[in-house]
């Protein structure tokens, strides 16, 4: 991963491995079971004015 993805050992050793493994594994986008608008429309909110509700 060091060579590949081109990231520092001081910065490897410096990251939240949580996070890097959830990054890593993410799904691409053709293979995600729903986008965050239609996640928003199943919960009954609006994503064309959500952002006026707030």
């Amino acid at each position: 991963m060091l060579t590949n993805l081109h990231i520092l050992p001081s910065d490897f050793e410096e990251e939240d491995f949580y996070r890097l493994n959830e990054v890593l594994s993410a799904q691409s986008a053709d293979d995600r079971p729903m986008t965050g608008s239609q996640f928003m429309k199943m919960m009954g909110v609006d994503p064309e004015t959500a952002e006026n509700s707030i």
